[in-house]
């Protein structure tokens, strides 16, 4: 469970609009027969204790909650604060009913070596900001091969099996200062929250257009390894109402930007309609 503007609700498998460094509080609960635990087990509930871990594949760290020991009747909840500043990309989550303590009398086939994992549960959350999604780096186009007049850059590759929050940034130019200060963290007014929509737009866009052009390659596995480039880019042309289009001859080009234009404002990115 996710606690949202001070009410649990279920954790969802997206987070749109998460703003990075935010702090999220999850709880989990777990209910064990008791009785039926103890004859499938040969343990008692006080061996064995609720554990939430979870692990962020932008940064990579791991972080766990402390156990939390079961009632008599069978009942834990583990709650616990996920550190917005350790966070980004896509979590995993992953609950355990882990033994804690070896049982009183040893007997062969029953767990007996603390950290013995029992049952898990595994969920994966997206956190959906341009910011989280791509790591975002301010630089001087005017030092790059970039076009000094662009306001940003999409870095990509079309390796898919790279992992794809380790190959695609945004880069922002630093001469662009009122783009580069709506990005930043912290609350915004009505017109810089209208850039970073114009921003995520334009992103998402690219994104489209790109798993579109690579849809052949796409098709040629079922499942690609999680966060992949190709998992990202295959499910992002799958949630499209454009999933069946194909790339635009000159006649056509003006008609499909369009389409695109519909396609992202359809997948939730950009300005909406009010």
């Amino acid at each position: 469970m996710l606690l949202d503007a001070q009410e649990w609700c279920p954790l969802p498998d997206e987070i749109d609009g998460w703003d990075p460094g935010t702090n999220l509080r999850v709880a989990r609960r777990v209910q064990i027969d008791s009785q039926r635990f103890r004859h499938e087990t040969g343990l008692q509930l006080e061996d064995v204790a609720l554990i939430v871990s979870w692990t962020s594949s932008t940064t990579d760290m791991t972080e766990a909650s402390s156990p939390v020991g079961f009632d008599p009747n069978g009942r834990a909840v583990a709650d616990t604060i996920l550190v917005g500043e350790r966070l980004s990309g896509t979590l995993t989550l992953r609950t355990t009913v882990s033994l804690v303590r070896p049982p009183a009398t040893r007997v062969v086939g029953v767990a007996a070596v603390p950290g013995s994992v029992l049952a898990e549960h595994v969920q994966r959350v997206v956190l959906e900001n341009v910011s989280s999604m791509f790591p975002v780096h301010e630089i001087d186009f005017s030092h790059t091969r970039l076009s000094p007049t662009a306001s940003w850059h999409l870095e990509t590759t079309t390796d898919l099996t790279a992992p794809f929050y380790g190959t695609f940034r945004v880069l922002i130019n630093k001469r662009d200062r009122e783009l580069s200060s709506a990005v930043a963290r912290g609350a915004k007014d009505k017109r810089q929250q209208a850039l970073v929509d114009e921003l995520q737009a334009g992103v998402a866009a690219l994104l489209l257009e790109l798993g579109l052009h690579l849809r052949d390659e796409l098709a040629e596995r079922e499942e690609w390894p999680p966060d992949s480039v190709g998992d990202v880019l295959a499910r992002t042309i799958t949630a499209s109402p454009l999933f069946a289009a194909a790339p635009p001859s000159p006649v056509e080009l003006a008609d499909f930007r369009t389409q695109i234009s519909g396609a992202i404002r359809h997948l939730g990115r950009g300005r909406i309609f009010q």
